[in-house]
């Protein structure tokens, strides 16, 4: 059986980045990954300026930077009336960008092999064992590890065959679609009576578009919207659910859980990347420490995501409240208008460098 010194499960953005960072340092790093890539990710795919400096760390941003992309321009809030409030972005190259996840994760991974990391594609796992080190089945093959890396998703399988997943709240539903567009990029949150609605202009002619909303209203949401922006009625969309969860906490040694596996961010806030990134980053410092001390990687982790993440994810529950109580977030929309400070503040937070 093939050992390695790190196993990733999930080739997102988190996974990645924890692979670049274990392989440059010359440890054996295996990714399992349960798609082919490229493929499509559910994701608002706005690129938070605080991104810039950690790509620069995994040597990946010249491949990001010659990916289509759309420098966003400008920022709507419309109130349930389609009245907005808009808010310049800052013109710069660095920017608040929006970059289809399709090719940003592609790209990413790719930087992974080119450091040295063995990357499986189609590869689902199905079973855990915690013994001495970890033994991974993906297939028809088992590989242990030193260190386990879960790394996919939001209902990440890692959690679940560990029983480590937390109860979740079911109640919001996440519906996600491209279409083509000539419009200038920005991007636009508008409150609507069902929840909200996020869209932003990605290069390549296209337009994301997400709504956000109670599962019951998921079906005539989705169908005011395709007549808004016409689109036909069998238009794809994607889903995502939950929205919101617990974090997980690792109850076994070596055991990291990072991006949307360790911890949901919401996924239109234009953060999620952001934090994907962070997290892989402060695996593989962990993993790093944990071989030279010849200590636990998993409460080296546990302590910078503390200091990392504290209570900046309070974000989530502002557009949680903008789904569940859409009347009272108009009212504060309202209020925003005469004295807009706090949602300035808001976009600060959202879309510039390292909102804290």
């Amino acid at each position: 059986m093939t050992r390695y010194d790190v196993v990733i499960v999930g080739a997102g953005p988190a996974g990645a980045a924890t692979a670049i960072l274990t392989a440059r340092a010359g440890l054996s790093t295996l990714v399992l990954e349960r798609s082919r890539f490229p493929r499509e990710k559910v994701c608002g795919d706005c690129l938070n300026p605080g991104a810039w400096a950690l790509l620069d760390g995994l040597g990946v941003s010249p491949s990001i930077e010659l990916l289509p992309s759309a420098k966003l321009r400008w920022v709507d809030f419309l109130d349930l009336a389609g009245r907005a409030i808009r808010f310049e972005l800052p013109d710069d190259n660095r920017g608040e960008r929006a970059i289809r996840r399709k090719i940003f994760d592609d790209a990413l991974i790719r930087q992974a092999i080119a450091e040295g990391a063995e990357v499986r594609f189609g590869n689902p796992v199905f079973r855990i064992d915690n013994g001495v080190g970890w033994r991974v089945t993906a297939g028809e093959r088992s590989v242990r590890a030193r260190f386990l890396i879960a790394a996919d998703g939001r209902n990440s399988s890692v959690a679940r065959l560990l029983a480590d997943f937390p109860k979740t709240q079911t109640d919001r539903i996440a519906l996600q679609t491209h279409f083509s567009t000539d419009v200038e990029p920005h991007v636009t949150l508008q409150l609507k009576r069902y929840g909200y609605l996020g869209s932003a202009t990605i290069g390549e002619g296209l337009m994301n578009l997400c709504l956000v909303c109670r599962p019951q209203y998921a079906e005539p949401f989705r169908l005011e919207a395709a007549q808004r922006y016409g689109l036909p009625v069998d238009h794809h969309w994607q889903s995502i659910t939950p929205l919101t969860r617990s974090p997980i906490v690792a109850r076994r040694g070596n055991l990291l859980y990072v991006g949307d596996a360790g911890r949901v961010v919401e996924p239109l806030t234009g953060e999620g990347i952001l934090y994907a990134l962070k997290s892989g980053v402060l695996a593989a410092e962990a993993i790093c420490a944990a071989v030279v001390k010849s200590s636990d990687a998993s409460l080296i982790y546990a302590q910078q995501c503390q200091k990392v993440y504290g209570r900046r994810l309070w974000v989530n529950q502002i557009a949680r409240l903008a789904v569940l109580h859409p009347e009272i977030s108009n009212q504060a929309l309202q209020f925003l208008k005469w004295n807009p400070a706090p949602l300035k503040y808001l976009t600060s937070k959202v879309v510039t460098v390292g909102g804290g």
